[in-house]
């Protein structure tokens, strides 16, 4: 089942998926849907909310308790984002930031915004990593470029966040691994 409010048909029509187009606060007010969700997939979608943060409060309210939310987006503080952003004010890129996306990616982030964003929203970060697709989206089995992920440069980087309260840290820095394993 997903939500999908740009009503893109992908998942109803290639993987048969119950699919509501129609806005996350809507979803919510449907009968039996809060708190109805053993986990939420936001996999490159953070990044084009005007509001992530009530994106994630709606997010945490889909969630049941113990459940967990997996978000994806582009990592603001990868090697390939870094380079790119000195070429372009540089001036040695024929269409400079495009790698930045917009309009269409509305807000960038990084290792530390997000978790801080996704731990105001009720979530217990537990699990941040960064991933490379060096060989792109479209590859049947894209290239990982471990060394730039355990050093955390990888271009993407994912979140693991179980629902506040059902989560024990051992201390400020627990969630920061970069063991660079892309999310299933």
């Amino acid at each position: 089942m997903g939500v999908e409010p740009s009503g893109n048909p992908l998942g109803r029509e290639k993987l048969n998926l119950e699919i509501y187009n129609e806005p996350l606060e809507t979803f919510l007010r449907r009968p039996d849907r809060a708190a109805s969700f053993d986990v939420a997939l936001l996999h490159h979608v953070i990044e084009h909310s005007y509001e992530p943060s009530r994106l994630l409060r709606q997010v945490h309210a889909l969630v049941r308790p113990g459940g967990h939310a997996l978000i994806a987006t582009p990592n603001l503080r990868g090697l390939s984002m870094r380079w790119k952003t000195l070429s372009s004010r540089l001036g040695w890129k024929a269409r400079p930031f495009r790698h930045l996306d917009y309009p269409k990616h509305l807000v960038l982030f990084d290792l530390k915004n997000l978790p801080r964003l996704v731990q105001g929203a009720g979530f217990d970060v537990v699990d941040v990593q960064t991933y490379t697709r060096a060989s792109g989206d479209g590859a049947a089995h894209p290239r990982r470029v471990g060394f730039w992920d355990r050093r955390a440069f990888g271009d993407n980087m994912w979140v693991r966040a179980p629902r506040s309260g059902h989560c024990v840290r051992s201390g400020l820095g627990s969630h920061r691994s970069t063991r660079g394993a892309a999310p299933a």
